[in-house]
C-alpha cells in the first residue's frame, strides 16, 4: 500500500501554449492539438464547422470549384448598412445576398455566357498563387483575382472592372484649312463670322467665334487688328460608373490657324469656332466622357491638354464630364483659351497587378504585371484611376512585393527578404519608403493581420514575425519543428486572420509537401497551439455582431472525409456531426530538471469542466522515450463529469424543471497510473469526443535508496 505521507504534488499545471523543445518548463506543453481558448481562460474542443450554404441549396452551381477567396463587408447604402459575402470559387464569383431570396447566391463575374452581371474569363488552376484579395474602400469592394486577371469593383449593386486597362481613339478635329474665310469649312462648319464681302459665313445664331490669338496693334490698315497663325489638338478621356478616368487619348490632327486681318472694328470677328467628331465611346460602364483642348501651341508657351469646360460662361469649369454621355460623337467647341484654366491629370491604364490596400487615404495597389517592384497609389476619390509617374519602389534590387498591410505609421510593403515603411513626405506632398528590415520579408501576403493591440503578424521565410514600435521579432523560434515542414514552393497561398472571439492569430499553411493548407498555427500572446480538420484556401471575419470566421476550402465531414464549401468555423449544428478529429494534450517531460532524482508517479488529476458522455485515453510515456507502447495507458471512461454530481446534459434539460440547463462546473478527475523509478515522464491525453481542459496535477512519490543508479 502507498504511503501516502511520502506523497507529494506537483503544482497545477495550466497548459495553454506548446514549443517543441526538448527541455521546457512543465507548464508549456509539447503539443496542443484542436483545442481553442475560451473566454474563462479553458481549452476547448473545436466545434464545427458548418456549411456557410450547403451544397445543392443555390441553383448556379451543386458543388464547389476550387475556391479562391472569400470576403465579408458591411457596405453604407442610401437604405441603409449592406452585409455583403463574396466567394471566388472556380471560375465565377458570387454575391451571398442573404437568406430571404429564392437564390441566395447571385453570381457576379462569370464566363462568357453566363447569367452573371458581368461576363469575364477568370483562371481557374490549382497553381501555387496568392488567393484573391479583397479590400474594403468608403465607396465599395476592390476584388484583385490572380492569374493575370483584372480587378473589379463592387458597390453592393453594380460590379465593374476596375478602372480602363486601354485608352480612347483620339477625335477628329475640323477647323480652317485656309485663310480664305469666304468659305465653309469640310466638315460644313463655318470659319468665322467675318463679312468682308457683306454676307455671313457663320450663322447669326452661333455668335462670334472666340478660338484663337488676337494682336490688336499689329494691323496694317491699323483699324482692326489681326489673327495671329496658331494651331490646336485635342483628346478624349472617359469616365465610368465609379467615376475613374481612363488614360487620355493619342491627341487628334493638329487644327491650324493662318494669320488674318480685318478691315472692320470688330476683331472678335476673326475668331474661329472648331468641332470635334469621332469622339470615342467608352466600353460598358462608361457613364460620360472630357473633351480636352489645347491652348494655342504657338502662342500660349505650352503644349498641355486642359478640361473643356461644359458650360458656356467666362471663368466657368466642370471637373467632370463635359461630354455627359456614351453616345453622341459630336461636340462643337468655341471656348476661348482663356477658360482652359484646368489641366487634364496624366493617367496610366490600369495594369493587371496582384495586391492592394487601403492605407493613409489612398488605394494601393503592388506587384503589377510589368512592375513587380512597385508601389502605386490611386487619384483621391478613384480607386481605379492611377497617375503616371507616381510609382515607389521601395526595394532598390527591385524585388517583387509580396505583401501590403495598412499600419498606424503608414503602409508596411514587404518582399520575400525585406520590409519597407512608406509614409508622406515632409512637405505633404507625395510620398516616401523607408526600410524596415533587409533581411526579413513576407512570403504570404494573406497570412498578414493585425493583434488586438495594433501589432502586426505575419510569415516569414524564417518563420512567424511581429512588427510593434517599429521592431520585428521573431515570434515562432518554439515551433521551429512545424516551420521546418511548411511546403515553402506553396507557402505563398497560406491564409490567415485575427479571431476577435478568442483573440488569437490563426493561420493556415502548407506542411509535409502538401498543396493544400491543411494545418492551422494558433498564436494567441503567448505561444502557440495548432488544429487540424480544414484545408482552406481563404479566410475572413464577418464584420457586424457575429464575427464569424469564414473559410473557403474543404472541411472535415461526417463521413471521415473533406468537403468543399464555404465553412462557418467553430460553430456546429446538431444536423452535421463532424468526426474524425483528434483533441491533444501533450506535457512536456515533466521532472527534467530533476531527472537525476528518480520518482514514481502514481497519480494524474485532470482539471476540467463538465461535457457530454464520451470517452479517450490517458498514456504516459517515460525516460525520454515516445515510441511504441505506452508505459501505461488508462481510460477516461464514458463519464466526463463528477459522478457525486452529475449535470444536466443539453438536449435532456427542460427550462423551469430541476433538470434545468446550469452553467458547466469545473471538477478534478482522478486516474491512478504507477510509472515506478522513473527520471522523467510525459502524459498525453487524447478524445474524439468534446471536453474542456483547465489544468492537470500529479501526486509523485520518491524513490527509496537515493538517487538512481542509472543517469541517460
Amino acid at each position: 500500500m502507498a504511503n501516502q505521507k511520502t506523497r507529494f504534488s506537483t503544482d497545477t499545471l495550466v497548459l495553454r501554449v506548446a514549443s517543441g523543445k526538448l527541455l521546457l518548463p512543465a507548464e508549456i506543453a509539447a503539443r496542443i492539438q484542436n483545442f481553442e481558448t475560451t473566454p474563462e481562460n479553458t481549452l476547448r474542443s473545436i466545434r464545427g464547422p458548418t456549411p456557410l450554404i450547403p451544397t445543392g441549396v443555390y441553383d448556379t452551381s451543386s458543388e464547389y470549384g476550387n475556391m479562391h477567396g472569400v470576403f465579408h463587408a458591411r457596405l453604407e447604402r442610401s437604405g441603409g448598412v449592406q452585409d455583403v459575402t463574396l466567394i471566388h470559387t472556380g471560375t465565377s464569383i458570387y454575391y451571398h445576398r442573404g437568406w430571404r431570396r429564392s437564390n441566395p447566391l447571385k453570381q457576379l463575374v462569370g464566363p462568357i455566357g453566363s447569367s452573371a452581371l458581368l461576363e469575364a474569363e477568370l483562371t481557374d488552376n490549382n497553381r501555387p498563387q496568392f488567393p484573391t484579395q479583397f479590400e474594403l474602400t468608403d465607396r465599395g469592394i476592390v476584388i484583385i483575382p490572380q492569374n493575370r486577371s483584372r480587378a473589379y469593383f463592387f458597390d453592393g449593386e453594380a460590379i465593374l472592372p476596375l478602372g480602363y486597362d486601354r485608352s480612347p481613339a483620339p477625335p477628329i478635329a475640323f477647323g480652317p484649312e485656309t485663310s480664305n474665310s469666304k468659305q465653309p469649312n469640310r466638315s460644313g462648319y463655318a470659319v468665322d463670322r467675318s463679312q468682308l464681302d457683306g454676307t455671313y459665313t457663320l450663322n447669326r445664331d452661333f455668335g462670334f467665334g472666340r478660338i484663337g490669338t488676337l494682336d490688336l496693334f499689329q494691323s496694317t490698315d491699323k483699324q482692326g487688328g489681326r489673327l495671329i497663325a496658331g494651331s490646336y489638338q485635342g483628346a478624349v478621356q472617359w469616365i465610368d460608373y465609379f467615376g475613374n478616368l481612363s488614360s487620355i487619348s493619342p491627341r487628334s490632327n493638329e487644327v491650324v490657324l493662318s494669320s488674318q486681318k480685318t478691315t472692320k472694328r470688330i476683331p472678335d470677328a476673326l475668331l474661329k469656332h472648331i468641332v470635334w467628331q469621332g469622339i470615342d465611346r467608352g466600353p460598358d460602364g462608361t457613364v460620360a466622357r472630357r473633351l480636352l483642348r489645347t491652348k494655342d501651341i504657338k502662342n500660349s508657351g505650352t503644349a498641355a491638354l486642359f478640361i473643356v469646360p461644359g458650360n458656356v460662361g467666362f471663368g466657368t469649369i466642370t471637373p467632370e464630364a463635359n461630354v455627359p454621355d456614351n453616345d453622341s460623337t459630336v461636340w462643337p467647341d468655341n471656348v476661348p483659351d482663356s477658360w482652359l484654366v484646368a489641366e487634364a491629370p496624366t493617367v496610366m491604364p490600369t495594369p493587371i497587378f496582384k495586391l492592394g490596400r487601403f492605407s493613409m487615404g489612398r488605394f494601393w495597389i503592388a506587384n503589377t504585371d510589368d512592375q513587380p517592384g512597385a508601389v502605386i497609389p490611386f487619384f483621391a476619390g478613384r480607386y481605379g484611376t492611377f497617375g503616371r509617374g507616381t510609382a515607389i519602389y521601395p526595394d532598390p534590387r527591385g524585388g517583387e512585393i509580396t505583401g501590403l498591410w495598412s499600419t498606424g505609421g503608414g503602409l508596411l510593403a514587404f518582399t520575400k527578404t525585406s520590409t519597407y515603411m512608406i509614409t508622406p513626405n515632409d512637405s505633404g506632398d507625395g510620398f516616401r519608403s523607408g526600410a524596415v528590415s533587409s533581411d526579413i520579408g513576407c512570403v504570404a501576403p494573406s497570412s498578414i493581420a493585425n493583434m488586438s493591440d495594433g501589432s502586426t503578424v505575419w510569415l516569414g521565410r524564417e518563420g512567424f514575425y511581429m512588427y510593434k514600435g517599429g521592431q520585428i521579432v521573431l515570434l515562432s523560434e518554439d515551433i521551429r519543428h512545424i516551420i521546418e515542414r511548411v511546403n515553402w514552393a506553396r507557402a505563398i497561398g497560406a491564409c490567415a486572420i485575427f479571431n476577435p472571439e478568442t483573440r488569437e492569430y490563426r493561420c493556415w499553411l502548407p506542411v509535409d509537401a502538401s498543396n493544400k493548407n491543411q494545418l492551422c498555427v494558433i498564436y494567441d500572446g503567448q505561444g502557440f497551439r495548432v488544429r487540424y480538420g480544414e484545408k482552406l484556401r481563404a479566410v475572413c471575419v464577418t464584420q457586424d455582431h457575429r464575427r464569424y470566421t469564414l473559410g473557403a476550402g474543404q472541411a472535415r465531414s461526417a463521413e471521415d472525409g473533406f468537403e468543399s464549401g464555404v465553412w462557418v468555423l467553430d460553430r456546429e449544428t446538431r444536423a452535421r456531426n463532424v468526426s474524425g478529429r483528434t483533441h491533444t494534450i501533450e506535457t512536456a517531460w515533466i521532472e527534467w530538471g530533476r531527472s537525476r532524482t528518480r520518482k514514481t508517479a502514481k497519480t494524474i488529476y485532470l482539471g476540467l469542466r463538465e461535457s457530454f458522455n464520451g470517452s479517450g485515453t490517458v498514456e504516459v510515456y517515460r525516460d525520454w522515450r515516445k515510441t511504441g507502447t505506452p508505459t501505461y495507458t488508462d481510460d477516461l471512461n464514458a463519464k466526463l463529469y463528477s459522478p457525486e454530481d452529475p449535470p444536466p446534459f443539453w438536449g435532456a434539460a427542460k427550462l423551469g424543471s430541476d433538470n434545468e440547463w446550469v452553467t458547466k462546473r469545473p471538477f478534478w478527475k482522478r486516474i491512478d497510473i504507477d510509472i515506478p523509478s522513473c527520471e522523467v515522464y510525459k502524459i498525453i491525453i487524447k478524445t474524439s469526443d468534446p471536453i474542456e481542459f483547465i489544468g492537470l496535477a500529479i501526486d509523485e512519490e520518491p524513490k527509496t535508496g537515493g538517487i538512481g543508479t542509472r543517469i541517460p
